[in-house]
């Protein structure tokens, strides 16, 4: 398995001067940078946030997670995600900020120094039953308005041809509900855009984040997939009683992966239909249970 990270960024919608996606009205006064990958792979066509697996260069006195989630943002969106640019760097970049990824050879040590502040937010690893399967890092990064340097990049954003076919500022409210018809996510991110989409304004957003636990958020989530017989897809995860012993192989039967009470006690799971290109549409969050990674 291996070691991953994805950043999670934020911005206020007044910063990003109406660079969000028009997709209709929002109750949300702020945006999460989504990206579409190259010819699907794991991803399928859904959106995913930013980031990618941990190489060499984001080891050392910094946290690797952190180091990656970093670098990776900026070799696939452009966006260098700290305080100021280094001088390294700077003297290597255009207006655009655009480097070769060999000058991130002593990134790490930068990082530790100017990085913006990241939230664990989750630890979630891919299902058993895939041939790739990764360990990632979710962290949380929301640009506020003393992060200078980051806002005067706002709108150099750039697809990375390589990796990236699409590159999208959008409300977490609006991702869920075009999600209901067209867009697809996968499970990770659509759980991440519930937990975001209850706060309406960036300021509480940022101050939630603020106290979230640590520990909480290194608890691995790894999900089950199962089919109903209705067609539908649930994702189980750690806390649901449905969801399986691991060390058993146990699989749920098809009256369990069913939600007659979906307040009910020990509830942990995602009901979803998959769409045609990958991923799933209509995701629907289902939790009563405090296991797993921390409720925003």
């Amino acid at each position: 398995m291996r070691s991953a990270a994805s950043l999670i960024v934020t911005a206020p919608l007044a910063a990003l001067a109406g660079r969000t996606t028009a997709r209709g009205d929002t109750a949300c006064n702020y945006g999460v940078l989504m990206v579409r990958r190259v010819g699907g792979g794991s991803f399928g066509g859904a959106l995913v946030f930013p980031g990618g697996v941990q190489d060499e260069q984001d080891k050392g006195p910094g946290d690797p997670h952190v180091a990656c989630a970093i670098r990776e943002t900026y070799e696939e969106t452009g966006l260098l995600l700290l305080t100021a640019a280094p001088p390294a760097l700077r003297a290597r970049a255009d207006a655009s900020f655009r480097v070769s990824s060999t000058s991130f050879r002593d990134f790490n040590s930068t990082i530790g120094a100017t990085a913006l502040r990241t939230h664990a937010l989750a630890r979630w690893t891919t299902p058993r039953a895939q041939q790739k399967r990764f360990d990632t890092r979710f962290l949380m990064l929301n640009i506020g308005d003393g992060d200078k340097f980051a806002l005067s990049q706002l709108g150099q954003e750039h697809v990375q041809a390589s990796e990236l076919v699409e590159l999208d500022w959008i409300a977490p409210d609006q991702a869920l509900r075009d999600n209901r018809t067209t867009l697809a996510l996968l499970p990770p991110q659509a759980y991440m855009l519930h937990e975001l989409s209850q706060f309406r304004r960036w300021q509480d957003l940022a101050r939630r984040a603020e106290l979230l636990d640590r520990t909480v958020a290194d608890r691995p989530m790894e999900p089950v997939l199962s089919r109903r017989s209705d067609g539908r897809v649930v994702a189980l995860f750690p806390g649901d009683r449905a969801y399986p012993d691991m060390q058993e192989n146990e699989r749920p039967g098809d009256a369990d992966l069913f939600c007659r009470e979906p307040h009910a006690p020990g509830l942990h799971r995602m009901e979803m239909d998959p769409a045609p290109a990958g991923g799933f549409l209509a995701t629907n969050l289902i939790r009563t249970v405090t296991y797993g990674q921390p409720r925003l």
